[in-house]
């Protein structure tokens, strides 16, 4: 969505703008209602960690960055390309939501490590973005991107968590203990176990 982003580089966004209407967004609500914060959708230590190790496999990183989620599976029109780039947003894509928020939820470090693939279609002087064009950009990624993850991996077996994503649940759960259903505690009881005595 921006020049300077050119297809190939990687971007690391810190902001989210959902634009999703058909998914899941929640693990809460049936029985069970929990508001978690998300003014800062990203871990931003994984989001520094996943920087580094692309920085360190030789990539074109940018770090930070306003990602527009969409619903797809179509491509933006160019009415819809203007105005998300009117919204400031930096890149765009078809995946990160809901699974920014349902990470958050699960109380689980997330960070995207995003392919710039085209322009979209707001850019008059390139062509008009494709299936094919966006398949091999990505295909010459992959490499950059298992070098990346591999980089990473090391690195987040000595990390200690200093982010606030491990206690995002703690003043989340609205729902009066004794008004669950039984059921729903078991069934969440991997994420909020801890919260309910499980």
């Amino acid at each position: 969505m921006r020049e300077h982003l050119a297809p190939g580089d990687i971007v690391i966004p810190n902001q989210l703008f959902d634009f999703t209407k058909l998914r899941e967004y929640s693990f809460f609500g049936n029985g069970l209602v929990a508001h978690v914060g998300t003014d800062e959708p990203y871990c931003a230590q994984l989001a520094a960690m996943v920087g580094d190790a692309v920085e360190e496999a030789g990539g074109t990183v940018h770090r930070g960055g306003n990602f527009i989620t969409i619903e797809g599976p179509r491509f933006s029109t160019k009415a819809e390309s203007f105005t998300f780039r009117a919204w400031d947003m930096d890149i765009i894509g078809m995946t990160a939501c809901p699974e920014a928020f349902l990470a958050r939820e699960a109380e689980m470090c997330y960070a995207t490590l995003a392919h710039v693939t085209d322009y979209d279609v707001w850019h008059e002087t390139e062509e008009a973005v494709t299936v094919e064009a966006v398949i091999k950009t990505l295909q010459a990624n992959t490499a950059l991107a298992k070098k990346a993850i591999a980089k990473l991996v090391n690195t987040l077996t000595i990390a200690e968590r200093e982010c606030h994503c491990p206690s995002a649940l703690e003043t989340a759960i609205i729902t009066q203990r004794d008004l669950i259903p039984e059921q729903v505690t078991q069934d969440l009881a991997p994420i909020v176990g801890k919260y309910l005595g499980q």
